[in-house]
């Protein structure tokens, strides 16, 4: 979640194997990417001129940034976008990307494979909070990460001690606009390195409010205690069907994000089937709802004789299933 560590340990490396090389290192955050602190984005975000990943529903507004040079070509920026509704974060969504490792690929190496692979925190590493970890890995350091799971805000925001992570840009900025957080969000972390397709490392995380996605107010907060915590979340049916449709939604916008990025053949991540059709299903079961909703305001509005309404209803429920 929001890591950042990656191209600060770039940083580190790079000090100590290139020190007469250091007036490289130019801070340059107004050239890396054209994305403004306050601006409001929707619809898609530009990884590159030509290359763009679909958003989440809503109107996104940015409100971190950060972009380096850091060292002969190699290029890093986080941008942070965030949506909010009575005075809370209900969404957060955050890209980072590193381009140019290729340069230096021998140094980068070890960089990547401890940043992704052997993290202290979440990173593409089996833990037992996460709901689903899918991921391609190469022999080397190529590879297509997915973890879907749950975060305990509190924890990640003021108790975590990895020292790599410092989210104290979210908290000054919550309580500068006096902004609350959710308690508990469902996460969808992602890291991807395909060198073959294109010399850029990305990173996507991606978090909702329980209570925004499907109107579900959490009754625990903490990581261990939460109930959609894998160790409890078969004790709570409702957790259960929540965390359900997240792994679907999700599911879907990653195959989405892979199609947009051109990742394909082995590099994609298969997904069960079940999760797909499981997203399918719901999203079939919203749209007949509010169909049937209008409708029934129709009849009420005297639009349509009770007759008319029956046919049109029988219609949509034929129609949806």
């Amino acid at each position: 979640m929001f890591k950042k560590i990656f191209y600060k340990k770039i940083n580190i490396k790079i000090l100590f194997i290139s020190i007469p090389c250091l007036i490289f290192i130019t801070n340059i955050s107004q050239a890396t990417f054209k994305y403004q602190l306050n601006q409001k984005i929707s619809d898609e975000f530009n990884i590159t001129s030509r290359i763009s990943i679909p958003l989440p529903d809503g109107e996104w507004k940015v409100i971190h940034r950060t972009g380096e040079h850091i060292f002969r070509g190699i290029h890093a920026y986080t941008i942070t976008l965030a949506q909010v509704s009575n005075n809370e974060v209900t969404k957060l969504f955050e890209i980072e990307k590193v381009e140019g490792l290729s340069a230096i690929i021998g140094y980068m190496t070890p960089i990547i494979v401890e940043a992704v692979f052997k993290p202290k925190r979440h990173g593409c590493v089996d833990r037992k909070y996460y709901t689903l970890l899918k991921y391609y890995k190469s022999s080397g350091i190529t590879h297509n990460c997915v973890s879907i799971k749950h975060i305990d805000t509190n924890y990640e925001l003021f108790e975590n001690d990895d020292p790599n992570t410092n989210l104290a840009y979210l908290v000054n900025w919550g309580e500068k606009n006096k902004i609350n957080y959710s308690d508990i969000y469902l996460a969808y972390d992602v890291s991807t390195y395909i060198p073959r397709i294109a010399d850029r490392y990305l990173s996507f995380s991606f978090l909702q409010s329980p209570q925004s996605f499907d109107n579900y107010i959490p009754i625990y907060s903490s990581e261990s205690q939460s109930e959609f915590h894998p160790q409890n979340i078969d004790n709570n049916k409702k957790a259960r069907g929540v965390m359900d449709k997240w792994l679907g939604r999700m599911a879907n916008y990653h195959s989405i994000v892979e199609n947009s990025l051109k990742i394909k053949g082995k590099y994609k991540i298969k997904f069960d089937n079940q999760f797909i059709n499981n997203s399918n299903k719901n999203k079939k079961n919203k749209e007949l709802v509010e169909m049937l909703e209008k409708l029934n305001q129709l009849y009420k509005s005297n639009v349509l004789t009770k007759e008319e309404f029956n046919k049109a209803k029988e219609k949509l429920i034929n129609q949806y299933n």
